[in-house]
Parts: structure tokens; sequence; C-alpha cells
């Protein structure tokens, strides 16, 4: 199970933020998405030095060996996540184009506070939103 965009919601405040898990695209429709960090967008590379360091080949080997310090290469942020996703199931209900109602659940890993207040300064249109639950949230009127 791929997704299409991981987006890290800040801090609002006191109130903590936390990872929204996008399969589809979806949160563009319902809030300003620009500014977020998107963690399927932010790959890298590193470099990790590997200290020098002895083992054994079974629990208590009379002659273990030396491994000499050398440097790993490894990619960062570019695994998919696969099955089950962190974090709780929230619903955003809005009134769709042409009278339509759009429903889109995401995954989301912060305090439900937190997510509330980002989407009150960041909401394109009206949302009504639901905790993992069912229970509703005050409605979100579009962000001047």
């Amino acid at each position: 199970m791929t997704y299409q965009h991981i987006y890290v919601i800040p801090d609002q405040g006191n109130l903590k933020g936390g990872d929204l898990y996008d399969k589809f695209g979806n949160l563009a429709f319902f809030a300003d998405v620009t500014g977020l960090t998107d963690k399927t967008q932010t790959g890298y590379d590193l470099v990790v030095p590997v200290k020098a360091s002895t083992r054994g080949r079974f629990m208590r080997d009379p002659a273990p060996y030396t491994v000499a310090a050398n440097t790993r290469y490894v990619s960062m942020n570019i695994r998919q996540t696969k099955g089950g996703i962190p974090g709780v199931t929230i619903t955003l209900v809005s009134p769709g184009i042409g009278g339509g109602i759009e429903r889109r659940q995401f995954g989301y890993t912060g305090s439900l506070s937190g997510l509330y207040a980002w989407l009150k300064t960041t909401a394109n249109i009206e949302i009504n939103m639901f905790g993992p639950t069912g229970t509703p949230y005050d409605p979100i009127s579009a962000a001047p």
C-alpha cells in the first residue's frame, strides 16, 4: 500500500502536530498544503562512519576477529509504507463541487486538536472533521 503524500503537520502553539498519511493526494482539496513538508519527497543520501569492532563467530568464541573501520552509504526516507499505518483514522467531509459530498479518510499520528487548529488556518472550503470513533468536531469554515 503506497501513499502519495505523508505531510508533516506543524505544532500549533502548545498543540502537537504529527504526520498525516494521504493515500490519494486528497488533502489539497480540503486545505492549503504548500507550506508542508512531504516525507515522500524528501529522500536524501547519508554517509555513516562505522567504528572498528571485534566480533565472535559464536558465543564465547575463543578466537574473535576484528572488523576495520569503514564507511556505510545509505539513502533515507525512500521507503514507502506497507500494511497498516500508525496513528488513527480521521475523516474530513465537505460539500463537493457540483453539490455532492466529498468524504475522505486519512491516517494521523499527532494530536487531533493540533490538526483541527491547523485546518482552521488553512482550510480551502468548509470542512466537517470526524475523529477515529466518529466523534464530530465543530465545523471549520474556509480560511480568509
